[in-house]
């Protein structure tokens, strides 16, 4: 009886042990996530303002780590490869970061003619952060003499998830099968050949998205007048989405709002 009595009590504590497990990670994973309105509607933008900055890194930067390159030396191996989960420039500046307002319920609509793609080319995604907006085509290109695995960790649900190959004689693939039908992400991008290859995007709707360059800089253009929460998105370094930055855009004016970001601390 006492033998029964052990054993069920070992077996709720290991299910509440799993419980607990499971909820930390789902807010750790929804930390990470961006947040989308509930609702956007487009309309023409009058007086509009914007909001710029530059992203910067605290702290002490790591050295890039080194890649190692475990298949088609001929041509993945002729570039050194590095880990681009954090790029930090001169002055510190920090590039791929995701800067964008969280709570615009009505806006300008995203620009047709924009072209949404991911290149492979020597064996590396570019870019290394991509928006792309709801219900766009994602076209994904292969410059190089290798077959490639395009593998992006969506949902099925959203129609997202995508697990295809593309050949080396197929320079151009559109995923027309896979429009997004709900915002999302970001969600990771591998290539399951050649497993250093690595990559996000999200899905979003409306266009008050940007993604720092190389300078760390960041613009937000035809913003109508109003107040907003500013936020942030880096692989590295984590979200803003619990504390978001309050802006106030007037008509024609310009926000100057520069962020500074840490490392994310470890969950172990």
């Amino acid at each position: 009886m006492k033998t029964k009595m052990l054993a069920c009590l070992t077996l709720l504590l290991a299910c509440g042990f799993g419980l607990f497990v499971f909820a930390d990670n789902h807010e750790e994973e929804e930390m990470n996530k961006l947040v989308f309105p509930k609702a956007y509607k487009t309309m023409a933008v009058k007086d509009g303002g914007k909001i710029s900055g530059v992203v910067k890194f605290e702290g002490e930067v790591p050295k890039m780590k080194k890649l190692e390159i475990t298949k088609d030396q001929a041509v993945c191996g002729v570039t050194d490869k590095f880990d681009e989960t954090l790029v930090v420039g001169e002055g510190n500046v920090l590039k791929n970061t995701i800067v964008y307002l969280m709570d615009i319920s009505q806006g300008k609509d995203f620009d047709k003619d924009a072209k949404v793609e991911i290149d492979q080319k020597n064996c590396r995604f570019d870019p290394h952060v991509q928006i792309i907006p709801v219900g766009t085509v994602l076209t994904m290109l292969n410059n190089d003499r290798a077959t490639h695995n395009v593998h992006i960790f969506g949902t099925k649900k959203n129609n997202t998830e995508i697990n295809i190959q593309q050949t080396k004689n197929r320079k151009k693939m559109r995923l027309t099968r896979y429009k997004s039908k709900n915002a999302e992400g970001p969600v990771e991008v591998k290539c399951d050949i050649h497993g250093w290859m690595r990559a996000w995007v999200a899905y979003v709707p409306h266009p008050y998205f940007a993604v720092t360059n190389e300078k760390g800089e960041f613009t937000l253009e035809d913003v109508p007048p109003g107040d907003y929460k500013l936020g942030y998105w880096h692989e590295a370094c984590g979200t803003n989405n619990k504390e978001p930055v309050k802006v106030t855009v007037a008509a024609g004016g310009e926000v100057k709002q520069d962020f500074t970001l840490k490392l994310k601390e470890s969950s172990e």
